[in-house]
């Protein structure tokens, strides 16, 4: 099942920069995620990654896929949502605070971009 899901999350990687759109929104399918977490009973590694890292990366694929379809107002609510889910004391990857900072700027909310970026310096 990590395989599977890993390829999924390169293909869907691979669609997005190659500006495949409808083919990565495919390999994003909401359910995926689901079904990801339904098929582990724990963050064991497999196959060198642990299932709880590959569904944070295809939790930015599936932002960065909104970002590029400009919706940004679901592509925040994603990250926010993905960024919840964080345990106690858990940092978000350098990834997510930049998409984040992204967002915040296209939304015209350059003081939270500067407040995102100050507290990634500070980690």
């Amino acid at each position: 099942a990590v395989v599977s899901t890993q390829s999924t999350g390169y293909a869907a990687e691979a669609n997005i920069l190659l500006d495949n759109t409808m083919e990565a929104t495919a390999c994003l399918h909401p359910d995926l995620i689901d079904k990801i977490k339904e098929t582990s009973t724990s963050d064991k590694e497999s196959d060198g990654a642990s299932i709880r890292e590959i569904t944070g990366t295809i939790v930015l694929n599936s932002v960065a896929l909104h970002c590029i379809k400009r919706d940004l107002n679901k592509a925040k609510r994603v990250l926010v949502q993905h960024l919840s889910t964080l345990k106690e004391g858990e940092a978000p990857s350098l990834q997510a605070n930049m998409l984040l900072v992204y967002i915040e700027l296209r939304q015209g909310n350059t003081k939270n971009a500067l407040r995102i970026l100050k507290q990634q310096q500070e980690n």
